[in-house]
């Protein structure tokens, strides 16, 4: 209201309340309801990961990033474009009520691999406390599960067997450890745990009672249950073997099925591995994503690049077994296939299959 106006409307005002003190049988106007637009759509931007810490001196793949993970466990969701495509998080979320199927042991595709969501416990006092540890990504919590072995050390320089006597130690001489177990055997002294960084870790895949006939000689104990989880690189797995509650032994499978670990030593699976509707029938599960790196991973032949998906667009070029590329557009399914738009460094792009047939399981792989 302009100021200088003021004086002509307080007039116009006292004149206009003497009148309706005359009218009381007027009723009252009823004022109209303000109608507010509802929000049409909603985003969550994931908080990305941070660098993961390395350690020259320890195996790289045991290398640790989780604290960042456990943030983003609990802010990234599954994003619905307007085309009603899923567009899957890079971290593991939690379960959203009203968006992912309630069916038990449903799974989501993280850095490329399925894993279960981040809430998916088993109901074991003994299991799922590590469970939450290794997801949280408390490394002083976890070390704190460490149940070490003791045993005598050797001068010995073999390859899995006892642990190695340092400088002036006896043959012999007692020390505790924590048997590590993959291609080869090895232990770290409770004195050095510190460099044990914990598992880069994508997500948890199974969990199992350990039989009586598992691998487990004194330097190795096989522990009650195994927890198989998943890790950023898409063949590799960690088991971690457990016993009241306590972390017994470390096992890594490199490049290797996960269910060769079940077959080998498990008595009864207690949490199978996750299951995920690809929406896309006869398609091997998802294992990119939007913004991700992508390569090239067939055995030898090379990949057609078309201008659409499916088998029935144009071909634009054909790119080598290990070519390099960005994700910029997709899933699309066609012939029982996902295909995915990819930007090539040569500027052009087009759309290739993630795969496969009997020969490569994948014909794109998720670039670590």
């Amino acid at each position: 209201m302009n100021r200088t106006a003021q004086p002509v409307y307080i007039t116009y005002m006292a004149v206009l309340g003497l009148v309706l003190l005359g009218s009381c049988s007027s009723p009252a106007a009823t004022p109209t309801p303000m109608v507010i637009s509802p929000t049409l759509t909603t985003t969550t931007t994931p908080i990305p990961n941070t660098a993961a810490v390395t350690d020259a001196s320890f195996p790289a793949t045991l290398n640790i990033n989780m604290t960042q993970n456990a943030v983003d466990l609990a802010t990234s969701t599954a994003k619905i474009t307007a085309t009603g495509e899923a567009r899957l998080p890079t971290s593991t979320p939690t379960r959203p009520p009203t968006t992912i199927p309630t069916d038990e042991g449903m799974g989501v595709v993280v850095h490329g691999v399925l894993v279960h969501y981040a809430d998916t416990r088993t109901g074991l006092d003994d299991v799922d406390p590590i469970i939450e540890t290794v997801l949280a990504g408390d490394m002083n919590a976890l070390r704190q599960r460490i149940k070490y072995t003791t045993l005598g050390c050797t001068q010995e320089m073999a390859l899995g067997g006892p642990p190695n006597c340092r400088e002036g130690e006896p043959e012999g001489t007692l020390v505790d450890v924590l048997p590590f177990l993959g291609p080869e055997g090895h232990f770290l002294r409770r004195d050095e745990i510190y460099k044990w960084r914990g598992i880069d870790v994508a997500g948890l895949y199974a969990v199992y009672r350990v039989s009586d006939e598992a691998y487990s000689p004194k330097e190795y104990p096989a522990g009650e249950y195994g927890i198989v989880f998943r890790t950023k690189s898409p063949q590799d797995i960690v088991t971690l073997r457990v016993e009241n509650g306590r972390i017994l032994r470390v096992d890594s499978l490199f490049g290797t099925p996960p269910e060769v670990d079940f077959e080998r030593d498990a008595q009864e699976i207690i949490l199978p591995p996750p299951d995920i509707d690809s929406g896309c029938p006869g398609a091997p599960p998802q294992r990119v994503a939007i913004g991700m790196q992508a390569a090239v991973c067939t055995i030898s032949d090379d990949l057609i690049v078309r201008q659409g998906p499916g088998l029935a667009s144009q071909q634009l070029t054909g790119i080598e077994s290990g070519t390099n590329f960005m994700i910029i557009d997709g899933p699309a399914c066609a012939n029982n296939w996902f295909w995915w738009k990819a930007d090539l460094d040569s500027g052009l792009a087009g759309w290739v299959a993630e795969g496969g047939d009997n020969i490569d399981p994948y014909f794109i792989c998720p670039v670590n």
